[in-house]
């Protein structure tokens, strides 16, 4: 019988380890991808600025975001929003010149090593042609909560005397 308790125990832990992979938001698991990385300045000048600016462009400043201009500073920690019909080119240190198409987000972050340049672009939402939720939330579903069946079957005392 104890060998069926530890089969037990273990179809609950691969099930619920395969429900936490399958469902964990892709923002939790995803690193920061730069678009390029550049040295942290040496002071707390300016680390870029924007070198073109074409239409709703507005930049993180202390109040909130507003409206710039080209040849607008870029300092850490910055983040740059274009608009629908907008477009910037930004420049940070000698080996970062990033084009930020329309509808955009770039983020200037410290990261170990540096200055990460990250480039954020709207993807396009998928939506199925049927609203019905599919097979694989149904099995997977059904799979968690026959792992938590079997754990809880495998945690019960099973060692009661037996009387002869």
């Amino acid at each position: 019988m104890m060998s069926c308790d530890r089969f037990g125990a273990a179809f609950a832990f691969v099930a619920f380890v395969a429900g936490g992979v399958l469902f964990a938001a892709p923002e939790a698991v995803a690193q920061p991808t730069c678009s390029c990385l550049a040295p942290v300045p040496a002071s707390e000048d300016a680390m870029g600025r924007l070198t073109q600016v074409r239409g709703d462009v507005q930049m993180s400043q202390a109040g909130g975001y507003a409206g710039v201009d080209a040849e607008a500073p870029v300092y850490a920690g910055a983040r740059i929003m274009t608009g629908a019909q907008a477009s910037a080119s930004l420049a940070i240190g000698a080996n970062c010149a990033l084009d930020i198409p329309a509808n955009a987000t770039v983020k200037v972050d410290p990261i170990e090593g540096g200055m990460c340049v990250s480039l954020e672009t709207p993807s396009a939402t998928i939506v199925p042609a049927s609203s019905e939720p599919g097979m694989l939330p149904v099995l997977l579903g059904g799979a968690a909560v026959g792992g938590a069946v079997a754990l809880i079957i495998g945690l019960q005392d099973d060692d009661d005397a037996v009387s002869q």
